[in-house]
C-alpha cells in the first residue's frame, strides 16, 4: 500500500500514447519532404499510402508520356484554300484554349486579325465556332465528320496518322477543309519509367484520346501493351472505374483540362506540373519536374514508408504491452517512466528520419 503513489504516477506516464501517435505522421512528413527533391510533392496526405497499394498505373499519352510540345509537322488542304487560311481560323476558334494543340495552332498562325464567336467545347472531341459568318469545326476527324456531315480525304487521314502523329481536322458544312499532323516527341524517360513500373509489378494501361493507330504507335515505343484510342473524357473515367469495381487501386497520371474527371475519379492522382490548373487541383500529386522516373521514386518511397510506419506502429504497441505491466507491479518508477516514454518517442522519430537518407543499391 505505501507503493500506491508512485504506482499510479508510472501506470499514466508509460502508457502515454506518444509514440503510437507519432508513428504515422512521422514517417509521412519525412517520406514527403524527401519526394520534394525527386520533383514530387504530395498534396494530400493519403496519396503516398494509396500510392504504394496501387495496382493499375493509368496514363494519359499528350503532355504526360509526351513532353505536350506540339508541332505542325505535315498538313492536307483542300483544292480553293490554302494552309495559312485554314491555321488562321483554326486559331480563331482556339482562342482562350489551354490545350497543347490549340498552343501549336496559335504558334503556328501568328497574329492573323481573325476572331471567332459563338464557340462551344465538346470536350475530348472539339469545338466550333463562327468565323466571318461562317460555322466551322475543328477536332478530331471522327468529331468533324459527324458535325459537319463531309468525309475526311481517308488516304490522306491514314498516311498522316502512319506516323503516329495526332491528327485533327477543320471542316463546314460544305467540306473538310484540312487536315493537320501534329508531332510530339517523348519525354527521355518515358521507356524506363514505365519498365520500373512493370517490373514493381504493376499493370500498366495507356488511355488516350487519340486515334487508336497513335496511341499504339506510342505504346509500342516505351513498352505499354494495354492500350486504349479514340476515348472521350467520359469514356477514360469509364475504364477507371470499372477497374476499380474489379477491385484494382488505380494511379492516374495526366496534365490536360480533360483529364479533370478522371484524375478526381482514381484512388490516386498525379498531374504534370506543367499541365493545366484545373488537372492540378484535381491530383493528389503534382510532378514539379516533369520527369516520370519521379513518379517511379514516389512509389519506391511510398513503400519504404509503409514498411517504417509499421515498424513504429510495432515498436510503440510493444513497448506499452511490456511496460504497462511491470510500471502496474511496481517496477518502473515514475522518472523512468518519464525516460522511457521519451525514448521511445525518439526511437520512432529516428527510424521515420531513416527515410530521408538515400536507399543504397
Amino acid at each position: 500500500p505505501a507503493n500506491w503513489l508512485p504506482v499510479t504516477g508510472s501506470v499514466p506516464v508509460v502508457t502515454c500514447p506518444c509514440a503510437l501517435s507519432l508513428a504515422t505522421p512521422t514517417a509521412v512528413t519525412a517520406a514527403t519532404g524527401k519526394l520534394i527533391h525527386s520533383g514530387l510533392l504530395a498534396t494530400r496526405g493519403q496519396a503516398l499510402e494509396t500510392l504504394a497499394r496501387a495496382t493499375h498505373i493509368v496514363f494519359d499519352k499528350t503532355g504526360t508520356l509526351t513532353h505536350g510540345t506540339l508541332n505542325l509537322v505535315a498538313s492536307e488542304v483542300s483544292k480553293g484554300h490554302d494552309v495559312d487560311e485554314c491555321l488562321a481560323i483554326a486559331a480563331a476558334l482556339e482562342t482562350g484554349s489551354e490545350h497543347p494543340l490549340a498552343r501549336a495552332i496559335r504558334h503556328k498562325a501568328g497574329t492573323n486579325g481573325l476572331s471567332a464567336v459563338e464557340i462551344r467545347n465538346t470536350p475530348g472531341a472539339g469545338l466550333t465556332g463562327q468565323v466571318k459568318g461562317q460555322r466551322y469545326w475543328l477536332g478530331t476527324p471522327l468529331f468533324v465528320e459527324q458535325q459537319s456531315g463531309q468525309q475526311c480525304d481517308s488516304r490522306a487521314l491514314q498516311t498522316l496518322r502512319d506516323s503516329g502523329n495526332t491528327v485533327i481536322a477543320l471542316g463546314n458544312g460544305q467540306a473538310v477543309l484540312a487536315l493537320f499532323a501534329f508531332g510530339d516527341a517523348l519525354r527521355d524517360d518515358a521507356a524506363e519509367a514505365v519498365a520500373a513500373l512493370k517490373a514493381a509489378g504493376k499493370q500498366v494501361v495507356l488511355l488516350s484520346g487519340d486515334h487508336l493507330a497513335v496511341a499504339q504507335h506510342v505504346a509500342g515505343k516505351i513498352g505499354i501493351d494495354e492500350v486504349y484510342g479514340d476515348l472521350l473524357p467520359g469514356d477514360k473515367l469509364a475504364h477507371v472505374l470499372h477497374l476499380q469495381k474489379q477491385g484494382a487501386v488505380v494511379a492516374m497520371v495526366g496534365d490536360g483540362i480533360n483529364d479533370a474527371p478522371v484524375l478526381a475519379a482514381a484512388q490516386v492522382s498525379i498531374a504534370m506540373g506543367g499541365g493545366t490548373q484545373l488537372a492540378a487541383a484535381s491530383a493528389d500529386m503534382l510532378l514539379l519536374s516533369d520527369r516520370l522516373t519521379g513518379m517511379v521514386e514516389g512509389l519506391n518511397m511510398a513503400k519504404r514508408m509503409l514498411w517504417v510506419i509499421r515498424q513504429n506502429l510495432f515498436w510503440a504497441l510493444t513497448y506499452n504491452l511490456l511496460a504497462l505491466p511491470a510500471a502496474a507491479a511496481g517496477y518502473i518508477a515514475p522518472w523512468m517512466a518519464a525516460l522511457g516514454m521519451s525514448a521511445s518517442s525518439l526511437i520512432v522519430v529516428g527510424n521515420a528520419l531513416r527515410l530521408l537518407r538515400n536507399k543504397r543499391n
